[in-house]
């Protein structure tokens, strides 16, 4: 009851942002920029969108060889493509990231590994956003609120201290210790049977600097992908701002996608009008360019469900081509 409730919040978040957006603009000045559009560009915008995804699955896969999970780089991009078709039907972008937990645990049958890859995956991408966003403040051509400026530091400091956190198991264990002696008997005997918590640490910790390296240099390209996907959806509607611009606001539109709502509808719309009118774009042009965004999200989340279609179709007929590893 308490998910259905979330979810229908968060529904109700994009509804009502797109409400407020939309009897504010101009619609018909949105639907021209929108029929404008150059389709070359356009189609660019979704390849390096789609070449996104597979950048994610090289990512997860360094971390699961590291772990002696060796898994084609094939299945995990279908995961990663599947995990996007859920997230387009889900109010929430980690609906996806359950899928790919069980794919894992189906294929690897280790499902600590399985869900501590996933998580250190997300983990590391939302790290280097979050570092990329806080160097890229300084560089603005327009004033960044105070309040986003530390917003951003603050969560980019919290994330680096809880990485180097989790990097230490003994003292990770230790306040783990301490905080079950706090609490009342149900409580903490409910919490020490959760056998897989120990092996969850591990898997999270576990990882050499070299492995972590490539991971995060994996989400450095990442994030350079993204950041061409919004110029190229700009250029497509012939939108001419600096590569600063770019620099300073994708980051910043990433992070306000982590709000809650449904697929980043509304809040994606609102971050990209409330940022790129501050250099000489206009509001319906701002929200067009977030329609193209989320047109091409949407356009790779088909894919990944054809993906699921077949993949399906494939076990029925006793074709898996995913065998359980050894």
């Amino acid at each position: 009851m308490k998910n259905h409730l979330s979810n229908l919040a968060k529904i109700a978040i994009s509804a009502g942002l797109i409400f407020i957006l939309l009897t504010q603009l101009d619609t018909r000045a949105i639907a021209a920029n929108l029929a404008a559009a150059h389709r070359g560009w356009a189609l660019i915008t979704f390849l390096l969108f789609a070449f996104s995804i597979i950048l994610r699955a090289a990512r997860w896969k360094v971390l699961l060889d590291s772990l002696g999970v060796f898994v084609p780089l094939r299945l995990l991009s279908r995961w990663y493509y599947i995990g996007a078709f859920f997230n387009t039907l889900l109010p929430t972008g980690f609906g996806g990231d359950v899928v790919r937990m069980m794919h894992l645990t189906q294929y690897s049958r280790q499902a600590p590994s399985a869900v501590g890859t996933v998580i250190v995956d997300r983990f590391l991408g939302i790290l280097v956003l979050l570092a990329l966003g806080a160097l890229a403040l300084p560089l603005a051509r327009t004033e960044i609120p105070l309040w986003v400026t530390t917003f951003v530091l603050g969560l980019f400091l919290a994330a680096a201290g809880g990485f180097w956190l989790l990097r230490r198991e003994r003292l990770v264990m230790g306040l783990k210790r301490r905080l079950l002696a706090r609490l009342p008997p149900g409580p903490r005997v409910r919490i020490e049977k959760w056998g897989w918590v120990r092996p969850l640490y591990i898997a999270l910790q576990g990882y050499d600097r070299r492995t972590l390296l490539k991971a995060l240099f994996a989400s450095l390209v990442f994030n350079i992908v993204w950041i061409l996907v919004n110029i190229t959806a700009g250029l497509s509607l012939g939108v001419q701002v600096s590569l600063v611009d770019y620099l300073v606001f994708v980051p910043l539109v990433s992070l306000a996608l982590l709000a809650p709502s449904f697929g980043g509808v509304g809040v994606r719309e609102l971050s990209y009008v409330g940022l790129f009118t501050q250099v000489g774009v206009s509001s319906e042009t701002a929200f067009a360019m977030s329609v193209i965004i989320y047109a091409v999200t949407v356009a790779t989340g088909f894919i990944g469900g054809a993906l699921l279609l077949w993949q399906n179709l494939v076990h029925v007929r006793g074709l898996d081509d995913e065998p359980t590893s050894r």
